[in-house]
């Protein structure tokens, strides 16, 4: 089985840092999102991954071409037309199943598991603001529609970045559907009204609850994410490159080349080359380049 992992966005509430590094590129707890991500599906036995790749994806290439027992494959989205349209470019005529990851969160579930059942599964959890997410509406265990960001919600369960097709030719041709009606949803073919169109054909999906949503999208959701996984760890991470002189590091991304000297840094993310000298800073995400002294 293989997985598809839309990369392909511009990062826009990550900027300026998304400008010059792909934002599944950026580090949390010492390692790019895009690492965390594989880490996991490989550990469930994926080996075979397509990634929708745009803007600066030669940086994803770069990368992947590091990465250890994983074929790659990888299919630039020249339009930004939406995560249905991303998906559906890598797709194959094939009724093997398939898994799709969204690569801006880091998600925590039985991987194997999610991927065993003999039906379809949407990975889901509970929100207590389910007017902001794609929602699903169950009928006993079974999912029998998603709406998207809904005035009055059917329930507390959102689609949160994960998805398991049993038959990804069935997806394939619901997202054709679609794109040959042109049928948009914000002005965007919307995966979630794709996986509808499967529903109504009979397609059977089942919820899966996920342990949690380590979400990499914004700058203070990719700065709790870092300071979870660091708090597991027990440390900081500190790139091999790094100078740290007369600090003190406590749940801190340091990257490569980087400077820190007397300086006390609580849950701090610092991009490459950035330098920080006789500061206390808390919660901040220190820019490529950057100096704060």
């Amino acid at each position: 089985m293989k997985a598809v992992i839309p990369v392909a966005g511009h990062g826009t509430r990550l900027e300026p840092h998304t400008l010059i590094q792909q934002k599944c590129l950026l580090p949390v707890a010492g390692k790019p999102v895009l690492e965390h991500i594989l880490d996991r599906i490989v550990a469930a036995g994926i080996t075979e991954v397509t990634l929708i790749i745009g803007h600066l994806g030669d940086q994803v290439i770069d990368f992947c071409s590091t990465y250890p027992a994983t074929q790659f494959t990888f299919v630039t989205q020249k339009e930004q037309l939406g995560l249905g349209h991303a998906i559906h470019l890598g797709l194959e005529d094939t009724k093997e199943p398939v898994l799709i990851v969204l690569g801006d969160s880091i998600l925590e579930l039985d991987y194997l598991q999610f991927t065993l059942g003999p039906a379809s599964q949407l990975g889901v959890k509970s929100v207590p603001d389910p007017q902001r997410f794609g929602i699903v509406e169950l009928e006993g265990d079974r999912v029998i529609r998603v709406v998207e960001k809904p005035e009055f919600p059917p329930s507390d369960l959102a689609l949160i970045g994960i998805y398991y097709i049993n038959n990804q030719l069935e997806l394939k041709l619901g997202i054709q559907q679609l794109i040959d009606s042109d049928t948009r949803t914000k002005n965007e073919y919307q995966l979630t009204d794709a996986l509808q169109i499967m529903m109504d054909r009979g397609h059977v999906f089942n919820p899966f609850e996920i342990e949690a949503c380590l979400d990499c999208g914004l700058p203070e959701t990719m700065l709790a994410t870092n300071k979870i996984l660091l708090k597991r760890a027990g440390e900081s991470s500190i790139h091999t490159s790094a100078t740290i002189s007369d600090s003190n590091l406590v749940h801190s991304t340091i990257s490569e080349d980087c400077t820190v000297n007397k300086a006390s840094l609580e849950n701090v993310i610092m991009l490459a080359g950035s330098k920080v000298s006789g500061k206390n800073l808390q919660n901040q995400i220190i820019g490529f380049q950057q100096e704060i002294s």
